[in-house]
């Protein structure tokens, strides 16, 4: 068993209870396979399109495109965004969101990202992680077996 579903399980045990899975704990890895991220014209600048069964989000932005992980490290729980005009009230009621919002933990420990999942408040000790994108033909590949640097960008 790895550490973070160790610790999350023993987190999320009650005295006399042993819970195998709770919800929000982290028991939904991002998978590992590349993914399509759809056709470039898809995303249009200042905007992440989000990727729920894979908890991504690609982002574009005057650099190129991006892709980060959409579970907060410090726990595992997903994120929900939070934005100038108005909450998504989670990622499966969002397909996109503006940039210029944020990302907070949905544990409610105060765990919050900026538009690059930069980490700007809460315990969370890193920011959100970024993964490998590639543009060819027009098509986005986005592969979360290859984590990057924050700043790597991909020119469509």
């Amino acid at each position: 068993m790895e550490r973070r579903r160790f610790l999350c399980v023993v987190g999320c045990t009650g005295a006399a209870v042993t819970v195998a899975g709770a919800p929000g704990c982290g028991d939904s890895p991002v998978p590992a396979a590349p993914f399509s991220g759809g056709r470039v014209s898809a995303h249009p600048q200042g905007l992440w399109k989000i990727y729920q069964a894979q908890k991504v989000a690609v982002g574009r932005d005057a650099m190129g495109f991006f892709a980060m992980g959409l579970v907060c490290p410090h726990e595992g729980y997903d994120l929900t965004f939070r934005m100038a005009d108005g909450d998504c009230m989670a990622t499966a009621l969002c397909t996109t969101a503006s940039m210029t919002g944020s990302l907070v933990c949905q544990s409610g420990h105060g765990g919050l990202f900026d538009g690059n999942g930069t980490r700007t408040a809460g315990p969370p000790m890193t920011g959100l992680p970024h993964y490998q994108v590639t543009v060819s033909a027009g098509e986005i590949t986005v592969n979360p077996g290859a984590t990057v640097a924050a700043t790597a960008r991909s020119m469509g």
